[in-house]
């Protein structure tokens, strides 16, 4: 197994064989003066000022892009989760559907609601996911179930889970965090809080395989605590987990190619600053993530202690950290472009969508 290590200034930071020490640790300087004979340029996100919807939102799950490029989020309306949203066994105490609409579609040049959907759906929403063809797959803690809806179609093509109904077997979820899909149809589902598993489905939704155990000492890399987000590069048959309470993301071959290698090969990515990991998404070989506070929703002295961090799957290693102007702090979602020209972050208290821009990243040497 191979480990990353970052932390906030990134320094000692490497993929190498666990036991390593920091003597022959790179150092990274982000600025015009340091350069390699193979340099790697992984772009810099600068945040967009002044962009963002001007509504009001609830708890911001989730974001996904659509195809037409325009973000697309899920938030909670007036349902908050709090420690009294379940009781010892998982099942949800709340009784009515959330009453405003919890999809909505922004323009990704002004922010602002173009589109919304789902009213009297959904009860707590964690997950969303939009696939290369269209279809939109949405997670619900409360309901303990995953859903596919086809575009521009009311009713799901697929329901996962039984609801309001948790459970371990292969036909249910204890509280589901994410999906990611290839384009072959395929799909992956975390099932997050209760089960610390990775499910993947056959476009039918055929469960296939799966991996991860709960584990809250990490004893072997697929010792999972709270599989939070997931991520699939299917140009380098990789699937990623935000692997929060561990605060570390887990790469796994996805099986794609061979499904007998299903959750093998694992690389981990490890922080060392005590920070969450939240969500990953990938695009050809870069990983994007977010990392936020031990206490979800509790600022760390009144500053926002929320960063993203920006990985080189083939190279492997971290090689930036960002944030906002005023300061990230408690992001819970990331996003990327179709083309990979933009990243969208969305929070928990405060309920905020972000926008950034990638500009080029100055080179760094070893």
């Amino acid at each position: 197994m191979k480990a990353v290590r970052f932390g906030v200034g990134a320094i000692c930071l490497l993929f190498a064989v666990i036991q390593v020490s920091c003597r022959n640790v790179p150092i990274f300087e982000f600025n015009d003066d340091f350069y390699s004979e193979n340099p790697v340029r992984i772009a810099h996100p600068r945040e967009v000022r002044g962009w963002g919807p001007t509504v009001a939102l609830g708890e911001v799950a989730g974001v996904s892009v659509d195809l037409d490029d325009n973000p697309v989020i899920f938030h909670r309306g007036g349902h908050i989760w709090d420690y009294g949203s379940f009781n010892a066994t998982h099942h949800y105490q709340g009784t009515a559907a959330i009453d405003v609409d919890p999809v909505l579609t922004l323009d990704q040049d002004t922010g602002e609601v173009i589109k919304t959907w789902g009213k009297g759906r959904f009860y707590l929403p964690h997950g969303i996911t939009i696939d290369s063809n269209g279809n939109m797959w949405l997670t619900d803690v409360a309901l303990h179930q995953v859903f596919k809806y086809e575009p521009n179609q009311d009713e799901p093509a697929l329901i996962l889970g039984e609801a309001f109904h948790p459970g371990s077997d292969d036909g249910h979820f204890c509280k589901p965090t994410g999906v990611a899909v290839a384009e072959s149809g395929e799909f992956f589902i975390s099932d997050g809080y209760c089960n610390a598993r990775i499910l993947r489905f056959h476009p039918d939704g055929t469960l296939q395989a799966q991996f991860g155990r709960m584990d809250t000492e990490v004893t072997s890399p697929h010792s999972l605590y709270v599989p939070h987000g997931l991520t699939l590069d299917q140009s380098r048959d990789a699937l990623c987990v935000a692997d929060r309470e561990h605060r570390r993301v887990l790469c796994v071959t996805a099986g794609l190619v061979n499904p007998a290698e299903f959750g093998q090969n694992p690389l981990v990515l490890q922080e060392d600053n005590y920070k969450r990991i939240y969500d990953v998404a990938a695009l050809r070989g870069v990983v994007v993530g977010v990392a936020g506070n031990t206490n979800e929703k509790t600022e760390v002295k009144g500053l926002g202690s929320g960063v993203g961090f920006s990985a080189d799957l083939d190279q492997g290693q971290v090689v930036d950290e960002w944030t906002t102007i005023s300061s990230l702090h408690n992001p819970h979602s990331i996003a990327v472009s179709q083309g990979g020209s933009a990243i969208y972050v969305t929070e928990i208290g405060p309920n905020k969508v972000w926008k950034f821009v990638l500009e080029p990243l100055a080179r760094y040497k070893y």
